[in-house]
């Protein structure tokens, strides 16, 4: 097995995942709901990785800080697809 999708920049997955978001806000909300997703499990597998290592450091706080913005984008965007709002 070829071992190039080790070496995928993580920053194309925010990237993509901000895009997602954009798209969300601009009138697609399935697409954005769903980059928020994506972004909320990214967050929380870097928070995780950070931890088992034991890496304390401002990474540890942008990581937690961005997951922080995932989690409320989402929330938002859950929220505002209820049928009634």
């Amino acid at each position: 097995m070829p071992e190039s999708w080790l070496t995928f920049p993580i920053g194309t997955l925010k990237t993509v995942g901000a895009a997602g978001l954009l798209l969300g806000v601009a009138g697609l909300p399935v697409v954005g709901t769903a980059a928020a997703i994506g972004l909320v499990l990214f967050f929380v597998c870097a928070v995780y990785t950070h931890l088992r290592v034991g890496d304390y450091s401002v990474q540890l706080g942008l990581a937690v800080g961005f997951l922080g913005l995932a989690v409320a984008s989402l929330a938002l965007g859950l929220a505002g697809s209820r049928p009634g709002s």
